[in-house]
């Protein structure tokens, strides 16, 4: 892309990348770029650390199980919602297994043909093609719609959301999670150490940057009512305690591991309080809010 710039949604105050990158953009960027930049670190770190089958793999995937796989099932489950659950952008099928082993019965969806085949092969139902084409042909109205570290990356969020709206029985919930960008943690971050490029800002992937209050913005001025809130642990704190793994990223795998063995120190329900703590002040790496369908 040429030059971009970082516009703000009028009606719902997300922020989105200003020229939004042309279908084809994005696809020579997916087919040529993303993988190799996820592999040498410069994108996504929690999808590497699950690539490849091996010991990093099934202890990244036994926590992530344990707590925010674990959280948002709770969540679902306080919002009323138990039976049939659809995962939107399920990759291969990790949520979905998940959600299977705590008895809902699942469906993905997922545009890759090669994820679609991996989560297949782990007996899974996924529809493989893209969010508007399921909503035009599945027949199923589903209890509760998953969608985790999606929304960041479609140039239409507003559409996608009304898609889901869709897919929803009466009163369905809906779960999503977006990285939290644009926070006033994130400036004070970068003030104290003298960062002055926005490190979230990943073109031309990340084509929109939500904040919790843009997100429950969303979701409520397209049908729904926020009903719960969560978030992971805020990452910047270890920016502000002086540990700067954007200038110097061999920091990040060590500032991850110490948040694993917090998490795993912490009583599960005192975890969650504090994140739901943390959510309400705006705080947190990934925003995490359960909503429900408003009829």
């Amino acid at each position: 892309m040429s030059t971009v710039r970082i516009a703000t949604d009028p009606t719902y105050g997300f922020k989105q990348l200003d020229p939004v990158p042309s279908p084809a953009e994005l696809d020579a960027f997916y087919a040529e770029q993303y993988m190799e930049l996820i592999e040498a670190g410069g994108r996504a770190p929690e999808i590497r650390r699950l690539l490849n089958a091996g010991p990093e793999r099934e202890a990244e995937l036994a926590w992530i199980r344990s707590t925010l796989y674990a959280d948002i099932e709770s969540e679902l489950c306080a919002a009323g919602s138990r039976g049939l659950l659809v995962d939107v952008g399920c990759g291969t099928g990790d949520f979905l297994d998940h959600a299977r082993s705590r008895g809902w019965a699942v469906q993905g969806v997922e545009p890759s043909g090669l994820a679609s085949e991996r989560a297949r092969g782990r007996g899974l139902e996924v529809f493989h093609g893209t969010l508007e084409r399921f909503v035009e042909t599945s027949a199923r109205s589903f209890d509760a719609l998953t969608m985790l570290n999606v929304l960041e990356h479609v140039p239409d969020p507003i559409a996608y959301v009304r898609c889901c709206r869709a897919l929803l029985a009466p009163h369905g919930a809906i779960a999503v999670v977006v990285p939290n960008d644009f926070t006033e943690t994130q400036a004070a971050a970068a003030a104290a150490l003298g960062i002055e490029k926005p490190w979230w800002v990943a073109i031309p992937d990340h084509i929109n940057y939500f904040d919790f209050a843009s997100l429950e913005r969303l979701l409520v001025g397209e049908g729904f009512e926020i009903v719960g809130k969560t978030c992971n642990f805020p990452m910047e704190l270890f920016l502000l305690m002086g540990d700067d793994y954007v200038t110097n990223p061999q920091l990040g795998p060590e500032c991850h591991a110490r948040r694993k063995r917090l998490e795993a120190a912490l009583p599960v329900e005192l975890r969650r309080a504090l994140y739901r703590g943390f959510a309400s002040f705006g705080l947190g790496r990934n925003c995490v809010v359960i909503a429900r369908r408003r009829d």
